[in-house]
This record gives structure tokens, C-alpha cells and sequence, in this order.
């Protein structure tokens, strides 16, 4: 007889023939109590299959000589097969390191068990806290998290939203790109059975689930704030004109110099991309004002630190001689000195209530009509700010 090593054991001098299964030489390992065939003892074969493709059940069923339904049965505990043949089947799975194709199981039962979200910075802490959310909870619904980043850039965004539907996600999630200003391809998708849900940057052109901050009483109540500092010039730098952030908080603004009596001021509105330089420009020209502002609400705590470290180095003091506001309380805006005056738009709670209007639309027994999720936020009052004693 050749010399055959057990695959479990790895001894040679306790093997013996038991027979043949299929036409195939079927052997008995007296030390482990392990029945085997040929097919899996060749070690080089097995190591050179398993560095060129995943093992698969057909693999296991030729080394067991059995059918490979039988095998999928087995790995199952489907109540057709005994004990001891399941018991087989899963340490020769194991030896082989066999590992199920997720994919295919997924195009077989339409059930991927992953979401896809879309963000556009993962750097920023502000955007990673609602990754988190929405991760936190996905992981107690018994979902996985592919993740992508658009890096504000429409062209990556649209790609990233291609790959993660040809990946079959079940649900997909985004926060769109400062650059986006056309939502067909979402609108396509949309019609399809994929959920979509929108947080935070939402299109308001689909019928689709959405989260989104108190934009407008959060500007309201910084707005109201400054001037309850003694703050009546009070200027606005915001992000592109075409996003709703921009438009709601723009809107909160105006409604409290409005209420208040005060003057609304055109050459103290502008809008940026939220990048340094354009933020930069923006203050820049303010300070070259006869009248310049009292007061500096950004609608981004980026822009807001931007704006506060400029000031600084042009030796104004904030905020004796300028005050500095932001929105959405970045983490960095409590690390900086003066810590920054924000309103907290709880980003974690927006990432958890994005997974849960998911789960919403996926469990419900009728027609599930798309639903808006506001989510309340506070004022953080720092030192950007506090004129008064």
C-alpha cells in the first residue's frame, strides 16, 4: 500500500483500506476514527488549490467521496444527514479551510446582508460620526457596512453609487457631495426595490427617505444668540446656494434680523465651497469694510475655524473684536482656543435614525411611502462667542 498520511492527524503507520466510494480508494485512520479518500491527502495539490481559488463545497464533496449536495446538507445541519457525517463534512471544512461564497448565496436567496453608504469625507470627523451611527446600528440589525467617500466630487460619487448596486446592496445611504447638482441617476435607482435613504446633504427631488437637521432653528438659534451679545452686524458665510443646508440656515438667519429689526445687509451674505481659501477670501474682504462685521456665522464649523484662525492671525481678537459662530460641532471646534460656539446637530443620531427608516421601509407589510426624519440639535455656547460677562 503507498504510503498515505491522514489529513487529520498527519500520521502514516495507523491508515488502512476501507473500501472503495465511487471508484475511489477509500481509506481509515485507526488513531482519529477518520474515513478519507485520496483526493485531499495530496498536500501539494491541495496547497496549490487553495492559493488559486476558494475552496469549494464540490471540493470537499470529491476528497469525502459524496455528492456535494449532500455536503451543503451537511454544512447546513440539515435534519436528512446523520451526525456523524455532518461531524465529517465540517472538520474536513475546516482542514480545508473552506469558507461559503457569500455572493453566490446572495444572488440565491436576494439577501446580501450589506448596505452601502456614501460620505463625502471620511476624514472629518463630523461625517465619520454618522458612518458610526449608522454602523452602530446597522450591526444590531445583523447588517455589514460597505463604505465609500465621494471626496466632494460629484464624478466619485455617481461611481461609488454604480459599485455598491452592482454589489447588490440592500439598502443604500448617502450624503451627497457639494458638487452635485444633478439627481437623475439616484432618481433611476429609486424606482427600482433598492432603498435609498438620504441623510444630512439630502435631494429633495425624490421620493425617498430622508434624515436632516434642524437647519433652520439651528440657525435661529445662534443668530439669536449673537445679537443677544450685542451683536447687530452680523455676517453669513455659506456653502453652495444649491444645497438645502445652505438655503434652510440661510433662511433661519434672515428670519431673526428680521424679527429683531435689524437690517438685512447683501454684502455681509456669501457663499463658498467650504474650502480655506474661498472662506479666506470671503473674511477677507469684510475686514476691508468702513463697517466691518461684529459677528461671523458660519454654516460649517470647518469654515467657522477657518475664519477664527484668520482673525487670529491678523491680531483680532475674538471675540472682543469680532465674534466667531459655527454649525454641526466638529470635534475640533471644542480643541481650538477660543473654543467654538456650534450648534450640535447630533451626528451620531442622524447616522441611527437613517439605518432605522431602512429597517422601517424593509419590514413594512404595505406600501411603504418615503418619510422625512427631522432631528433636534442644541446650541453649544463657547468663548468664540461670549461677549458679556
Amino acid at each position: 500500500m503507498p504510503r498515505v498520511r491522514c489529513p487529520k492527524c498527519n500520521k502514516v503507520e495507523t491508515i488502512l483500506r476501507s473500501g472503495f466510494i465511487r471508484n475511489k480508494q477509500r481509506y481509515y485512520c485507526k488513531e482519529c476514527n477518520y474515513n478519507f479518500t485520496l483526493h485531499h491527502v495530496d498536500r501539494k495539490a491541495n496547497n496549490k488549490l487553495k492559493k488559486s481559488y476558494q475552496v469549494t463545497i464540490i471540493d470537499i464533496a470529491k476528497a469525502m467521496g459524496i455528492s456535494p449536495s449532500t455536503v451543503s446538507r451537511a454544512l447546513h445541519d440539515h435534519p436528512d444527514i446523520g451526525s456523524k457525517t455532518k461531524q465529517e463534512v465540517k472538520e474536513l471544512a475546516r482542514t480545508m479551510e473552506y469558507r461559503p461564497n457569500l455572493l453566490a448565496r446572495s444572488f440565491a436567496s436576494n439577501h446580501t446582508g450589506t448596505i452601502g453608504v456614501i460620505i463625502p469625507n471620511l476624514e472629518a470627523t463630523f461625517f465619520s460620526s454618522m458612518l458610526g451611527g449608522i454602523q452602530q446600528a446597522a450591526s444590531l440589525a445583523g447588517y455589514k457596512v460597505i463604505m465609500c467617500q465621494s471626496n466632494e466630487d460629484h464624478k466619485t460619487e455617481m461611481g461609488n453609487v454604480n459599485v455598491l448596486m452592482d454589489n447588490q446592496v440592500e439598502g443604500l445611504f448617502i450624503c451627497h457631495s457639494i458638487e452635485n447638482k444633478s439627481y437623475d441617476q439616484i432618481k433611476l435607482f429609486a424606482k427600482k426595490n433598492t432603498p435609498i435613504i438620504h441623510f444630512y446633504r439630502v435631494c429633495m427631488e425624490t421620493q425617498t427617505s430622508k434624515v436632516i437637521a434642524k437647519n433652520k432653528d439651528g440657525a435661529e438659534e445662534i443668530t439669536s444668540h449673537l445679537i443677544d451679545q450685542g451683536c447687530s452686524r452680523i455676517a453669513i458665510i455659506l456653502g453652495p446656494d444649491h444645497l438645502l443646508i445652505s438655503q434652510e440656515r440661510l433662511h433661519g438667519y434672515l428670519a431673526v434680523l428680521k424679527k429683531k429689526g435689524l437690517p438685512i445687509n447683501e454684502e455681509l451674505i456669501a457663499h463658498t465651497d467650504f474650502k480655506r481659501d474661498s472662506v479666506i477670501k470671503v473674511v477677507d474682504r469684510w475686514l476691508k469694510l468702513k463697517n466691518r462685521p461684529e459677528a461671523i456665522f458660519c454654516i460649517s464649523d470647518r469654515s467657522a475655524i477657518y475664519t477664527l484662525k484668520y482673525l487670529k492671525s491678523k491680531n483680532i481678537r475674538v471675540p472682543h473684536d469680532i465674534s466667531v459662530a459655527g454649525f454641526g460641532n466638529d470635534l475640533m471646534g471644542e480643541l481650538i482656543e477660543p473654543g467654538l460656539t456650534t450648534y450640535d446637530v447630533k451626528t451620531s443620531q442622524i447616522g441611527k435614525a437613517a439605518m432605522q427608516l431602512f429597517i422601517e421601509q424593509i419590514t413594512s407589510n404595505t406600501e411603504f411611502k418615503p418619510r422625512i426624519k427631522l432631528i433636534n440639535g442644541n446650541l453649544i455656547i463657547r468663548d468664540s462667542t461670549r461677549r458679556k460677562p
